[in-house]
């Protein structure tokens, strides 16, 4: 049995790869491919969740209030038994796992190790498929990404740990080679060009042996913030964090979905000058991914590994916002949401009708003649 394991990296159309197997789960098992649902529905988290060093502490795990070693140990084995579990329902001939955290969050050998030790006996081969982009539009993208899941810093360039860890390509597929081999990592280049038909979803399955014909294509929702609708977000994210009490914070809700439907301005960026020497700064190690997985260096002027930049969309240094925009910004989301409350009341509405009309009762108990349902205490 083989495995596909899809580890990123993040903002490389992750999130596309991961609708189309969830959306086509059932239609890709009854031809023996599995996408279990046990590390996760849609984003296989779990992985990275599990494979971080027993001491580490990090949003993955707070999300789901894994707080002690007790309770870490005890989702590792919920994971290894689900997973367990699924593999014994069919005759698979390969699966496929899509989890970006796995790029991101294990930053140690030993981590790494922990998901080889796990499913190596349970395949006949394994494949590390990763995706690489451009660090300047990886910054920028990642930014846009860390304020929509709650960060409250202003856009900056990262700190020398981050940029070896998080941007670094040849230390990432370094890392991966040392647990893994050489000959099971593939990487590619994402980049429209060097994509099989310029599609993500395309590429992945040409890796994985799949014929994409006949299955259901997801549609993308485009949730991108401009310059102002992100520095709204980011001020009001102090106010409305995305953690509270130990979990997810409810109250933010649809907020980035909401914000998206009036953002139409230009994108954040940083000086062109800061992204040509952020660039630099990795000039050595991108030239040796090029050399190392993609037969060799770019010629001419630009980066050894990657492409100039093809995202063509305006964007602005300014991130700032005047008040009136801010309540104009403000009015919007009230308006959206006060429509959300209708929707929901008028939903309850209907029930409730639609259950007198049946002769029972909104929570679906039909009454009893001569007798009333006892109330719950």
């Amino acid at each position: 049995m083989k495995l596909f394991l899809h580890i990123g990296t993040e903002k490389t159309g992750t999130s596309s790869v991961q609708k189309f197997f969830r959306a086509n789960r059932e239609a890709l098992a009854r031809i023996g491919i599995l996408y279990p649902v046990t590390p996760g529905n849609h984003n296989h988290t779990g992985l990275a969740m599990a494979a971080e060093g027993l001491q580490r502490r990090g949003p993955l795990r707070k999300s789901l209030g894994l707080k002690t070693d007790e309770q870490i140990e005890e989702h590792r084995r919920k994971l290894k038994d689900g997973f367990k579990a699924e593999l014994d329902t069919g005759s698979y001939h390969t699966v496929v796992m899509s989890g970006e955290h796995c790029s991101s969050r294990l930053l140690e050998d030993s981590e790494v190790a922990w998901l080889k030790d796990w499913l190596s006996p349970l395949f006949d081969e394994i494949t590390i498929v990763l995706y690489i982009r451009r660090q300047d539009d990886y910054l920028l993208s990642t930014y846009s990404t860390s304020i929509k899941t709650g960060a409250t810093h202003a856009l900056r360039m990262p700190n020398e740990r981050s940029m070896q860890m998080r941007y670094n390509h040849w230390d990432l597929l370094s890392r991966w080679v040392r647990v893994f081999g050489r000959e099971h990592i593939v990487c590619r280049k994402f980049e429209r060009a060097a994509l099989k038909s310029g599609d993500i979803v395309d590429d992945f399955l040409d890796i994985c042996g799949i014929d994409p014909a006949g299955y259901s294509r997801p549609q993308d929702a485009n949730e991108s913030l401009d310059a102002e609708s992100l520095e709204f977000l980011r001020l009001f994210n102090a106010h409305v964090p995305r953690f509270e009490g130990g979990g997810i914070n409810l109250s933010r809700n649809n907020i980035v979905t909401l914000l998206s439907g009036i953002s139409n301005g230009p994108l954040i960026t940083l000086p062109p000058e800061d992204l040509a020497a952020f660039m630099k700064l990795f000039e050595d190690s991108n030239r040796r991914v090029a050399i190392e997985y993609f037969g060799g260096a770019r010629d001419g002027d630009g980066d050894p590994l990657f492409s100039p930049p093809s995202d063509k969309r305006a964007r602005t240094r300014h991130a700032g916002l005047t008040v009136d925009r801010a309540v104009e910004i403000a009015a919007y989301l009230w308006q959206r949401k006060q429509e959300q409350f209708e929707r929901v009341a008028e939903r309850a509405r209907s029930n409730k009708a639609a259950a007198r009309a049946a002769g029972t009762k909104p929570g679906g108990l039909k009454p009893v003649k001569g007798k009333q349902p006892a109330e719950s205490s």
